[in-house]
């Protein structure tokens, strides 16, 4: 495992388990479903009794309805930030910034010291604001910024719902997102490296410095199931 991926894994893994401490877990993802109804109509001739005979004929349509999730806009999965919430931002402008698209979050740490809540980050203050599948990591120290709060990482994945991240669909700049395959990923990012993972952590991916990210294995068709980007505790 190269350097970079193996501060990936690490940070990723590490910012997780925090998260679960600091938030009690993200909420499931709405599941949507598609429906269709079937209309029978029946038209019955009836005539007097006589010599001619009835005929009964019926007649059967299908209707079908496709439910379209939107994909929230804005928020970008990149190496420098999410969208235009750029690492190094001051916590508050990230958080209404995010809010403005998706609303308030589901849960919100507030500020903990790391000491005290047994979370492996380095500086003095730690937050990580949540909006199910989506969590954002403010410290006041990272390679960015000493002493100041502000933006470090974000991790997106693995949803609640595997069939319905909520959020749906952030995408990286060149449209990958969570259930893309790793064909998909490498032909929309030519230069990413894949490690099988180890012991500690599964197989996983680096776009580029910044942005990485889980997978289900290492073959063609395994899927990609989280994203991190940023600087995440233990890097």
């Amino acid at each position: 495992m190269t350097p970079r991926l193996a501060a990936l894994v690490l940070g990723a893994s590490l910012v997780s388990a925090a998260t679960i401490v600091a938030c009690g877990g993200d909420d499931a993802a709405p599941a949507t479903s598609s429906s269709s109804s079937t209309a029978v109509a029946t038209t019955t001739t009836s005539i007097a009794p006589t010599t001619t005979s009835s005929t009964t004929t019926t007649s059967t349509s299908t209707t079908s309805t496709t439910t379209t999730i939107p994909v929230p806009q804005g928020l970008e999965l990149r190496a420098d930030g999410l969208g235009d919430a750029l690492f190094g931002a001051s916590p508050d402008d990230v958080v209404a910034y995010v809010e403005a698209v998706l609303g308030a979050p589901t849960a919100d740490s507030g500020w903990l010291d790391p000491v005290e809540a047994a979370i492996p980050c380095t500086g003095t203050s730690v937050r990580f604001v949540t909006w199910h599948d989506l969590t954002l990591q403010f410290s006041d120290e990272s390679a960015l910024v000493t002493g100041l709060r502000h933006f470090v990482s974000y991790s997106y994945g693995p949803a609640a719902d595997a069939t319905m991240p909520d959020p749906y669909g952030l995408p990286t700049d060149a449209g990958i997102t969570l259930g893309a395959t790793l064909d998909a990923l490498r032909e929309a990012h030519p230069g990413s490296e894949v490690s099988p993972g180890d012991d500690v952590v599964g197989p996983n991916f680096v776009i580029e410095e910044g942005l990485g990210g889980f997978l289900t294995g290492t073959n063609g068709g395994s899927l990609v199931i989280s994203f991190v980007g940023g600087q995440a505790c233990g890097e």
